[in-house]
C-alpha cells in the first residue's frame, strides 16, 4: 500500500473519530446526517413499508457497534462473549432463516482486525504462542482435521468445511485472547467477568423456576415432544437462555466448581462474599436444569481438587463438609422433584433415552472398529442428515462428545483429542505447583478443576462445543500460559556473614 493511500485512510479515521467518538455527532455534519436519517425513516414508514423504521434503527446500531469494536478491541472481546451466550434466545424472539449465531464468527474476525490495527507498530505475540505445548497440540489437531478432508467414507466436503471453519474461528479467538490478556489485572478481570456473566444467566434460570417461562419460551417449547423432553421425573427442566437444559446445567456446574474452589482458598472477606453469592445462584440454576451429568461434574471436580491439595489442612475440612453434605442429600427423608433428580445420578437409574443411547453405541461399534479414522466429519448427530445424507452414521445420535469424535474421526482422532486434553491438564498442573504467589495458585487450581469437569462431562454430553463454554475453555488455556508471567519470584534468604 502506498504512503498516499495510508495517509488517506489515516485522515478518514481521524475524521470519523472526531465526529462520531469525540463530538458524538454534535457537529454540523452530525445534525445534517441525523436530519436526513429522520426524513428517510418518515418517508419509508409512510410510503413504503412500516418495517423501514426498525430496519434503519437496527442498521444504525450495527454501524455503531462496528465502530466500537474497531475502536475498542477489549469492548469487542467482551461483547462477543456476552452476545454468544444469548444467540439462542435471540433466535426464539426473532424468527428468521439466518441464525443469530452467525454473527459470532463475524465478531471474532472483527475483533481480530481491531487487535491487528491497534498493534501495527509493536510485536503482538512472542515466540511462546507458537512454541508452547498447548498451541502445538491445537496445531496437531488441525493437521488431523486436514487429513479428514480426504476420508473416503465421507460423502461430501461441505460438512467438513463448516466444521473446519468453526474450528479456525475458535483458534482466532484463542489468538485474540493471547494478545488481549497481557497482564495479571486483565487476566483476573476476565475470570471475574466470566463468573459475573454466568451468574446473571443463572439468575435468569432461577427466574424461570420461580416465576415460570416467558411467553415466547412457552411458544418455542410447544405442547408435544418439546414439553415431553423437558418434563422429567416430575420437574419441568429449565434452560436459562440456552438451547437445552443440558447445556445450561453443564455451564452452571463448571462455574459453580470454579467459585467453590476460589471461595475455599481465598483469604479476602469481600471476595468470599461475592463468590459465595455466585456459588449459590449457579448451584440453584444447575439443579433446576435437572442435568445429571452436571451433578457428577461437581462431584468429580471436588474429588480432584481434594486429591490435588491433600497436603493442605483446609482441604481436609472441606472434604469432610462435602462428604457430609452429599450424605445428607442422599438420605434425608423429605425430597422433592429437584433433589430426586440429583439423587438419581448416584442410584444408577437410567431413563429410556439413556438406554437408547447405549443401544446405539453398541450398534456402531463394529463400524468404528473397521474405520480407524472414522466415518468423516459431520456424518452423525444432527449434522449427519444435513451434510452426509445416506451415510451409515447419518442417524446416529452420539450425545457424548467422545462418542461423536470416535465415530467421525475414528480411534486415531479420539486418541489425539485425549492427548491434547492431557497436555492442557499437565501444563496447568505444572504451572500450579511451580507458582509462588498464593493468588496465582488459587486461580490455576480453580481453572484446572473447571476444565477437568468439562472434560469429564464430554463422556455423556456435548459439553465443550456450545458458547460460551467453548470460549471459556480457550481462554482458560491462555491463562495457563500467561498468568505465570505475573508470579512473584522466589524469595531468597540473605546470607549473613560474620564481619569480625
Amino acid at each position: 500500500m502506498s504512503n498516499g493511500m495510508i495517509y488517506k485512510f489515516s485522515s478518514l479515521g481521524n475524521w470519523l473519530k472526531h465526529h462520531f467518538l469525540e463530538k458524538k455527532l454534535n457537529t454540523r455534519f452530525g445534525w445534517i446526517l441525523l436530519t436526513l436519517l429522520g426524513l428517510i425513516m418518515t418517508y419509508g414508514i409512510v410510503l413504503v413499508d412500516s418495517a423501514i423504521g426498525p430496519f434503519v434503527v437496527v442498521s444504525i446500531l450495527v454501524v455503531l457497534l462496528l465502530i466500537l469494536v474497531m475502536r475498542f478491541p477489549y469492548f469487542g472481546f467482551y461483547f462477543l462473549i456476552g452476545y454468544s451466550s444469548i444467540t439462542t434466545t435471540i433466535d426464539r424472539l426473532i424468527t428468521s432463516s439466518v441464525s443469530a449465531g452467525v454473527l459470532d464468527e463475524v465478531l471474532i474476525y472483527l475483533v481480530l482486525f481491531s487487535v491487528l490495527l491497534k498493534n501495527t507498530r509493536k510485536k503482538i505475540t512472542d515466540h511462546r504462542f507458537w512454541s508452547n505445548p498447548i498451541t502445538l497440540g491445537i496445531l496437531i489437531l488441525f493437521g488431523y482435521y486436514l487429513i479428514e478432508l480426504f476420508n473416503p467414507a465421507m460423502l461430501g466436503t461441505l460438512g467438513w468445511l463448516s466444521f473446519f471453519n468453526r474450528q479456525l474461528s475458535y483458534f482466532v479467538f484463542y489468538f485474540i485472547t493471547y494478545c488481549l490478556l497481557d497482564s495479571r489485572e486483565r487476566i483476573l478481570y476476565f475470570v471475574r467477568f466470566m463468573i459475573v456473566l454466568t451468574t446473571l444467566l443463572a439468575l435468569y434460570a432461577c427466574k424461570q423456576q420461580w416465576f415460570g417461562y416467558a411467553g415466547f419460551e412457552l411458544r418455542w417449547i410447544g405442547t408435544g415432544g418439546g414439553l415431553t423432553l423437558l418434563l422429567q421425573a416430575g420437574m419441568l427442566r429449565k434452560f436459562s437462555v440456552f438451547s437445552d437444559p443440558a447445556t445450561s446445567g453443564i455451564l452452571f456446574a463448571s462455574i459453580s466448581v470454579l467459585c467453590i474452589v476460589l471461595f475455599v482458598r481465598t483469604d479476602k472477606k469481600k471476595e468470599r462474599i461475592w463468590l459465595g453469592i455466585a456459588t449459590v445462584f449457579n448451584l440453584l440454576a444447575y439443579s433446576y436444569s435437572g442435568t445429571r451429568t452436571a451433578t457428577l461434574m461437581i462431584v468429580v471436580g471436588i474429588a480432584l481438587y481434594c486429591l490435588s491439595t491433600l497436603y493442605e489442612k483446609r482441604t481436609a475440612i472441606f472434604l469432610l463438609f462435602s462428604v457430609s453434605s452429599l450424605v445428607v442429600l442422599l438420605v434425608m427423608p423429605h425430597q422433592n422433584s429437584i433433589t430426586n433428580r440429583i439423587r438419581s445420578a448416584f442410584l444408577g437409574t437410567k431413563d429410556e433415552s439413556a438406554a437408547v443411547r447405549d443401544f446405539n453405541r453398541h450398534q456402531v461399534q463394529p463400524y468404528i472398529q473397521d474405520h480407524p479414522i472414522g466415518g468423516g466429519i459431520y456424518t452423525c448427530g444432527f449434522e449427519g442428515p444435513k451434510y452426509n445424507h445416506g451415510h451409515y452414521l447419518e442417524y446416529l445420535q452420539p450425545d457424548s462428545g467422545y462418542m461423536k469424535t470416535v465415530a467421525e474421526q475414528g480411534a486415531v482422532g479420539l486418541a489425539l483429542l485425549l492427548l491434547f486434553y492431557f497436555i492442557v491438564m499437565w501444563y496447568g498442573y505444572r504451572r500450579f505447583f511451580s507458582a509462588k504467589d498464593p493468588e496465582i495458585q488459587n486461580y490455576y487450581i480453580a481453572l484446572l478443576i473447571m476444565m477437568f469437569t468439562l472434560m469429564a462431562a464430554q463422556y455423556s454430553q456435548m459439553a465443550i462445543t456450545q458458547c460460551p463454554v467453548i470460549l471459556y475453555f480457550h481462554t482458560a488455556m491462555i491463562i495457563f500460559i500467561k498468568l505465570a508471567d505475573s508470579d512473584k519470584p522466589a524469595q531468597t534468604i540473605p546470607i549473613i556473614t560474620n564481619q569480625n
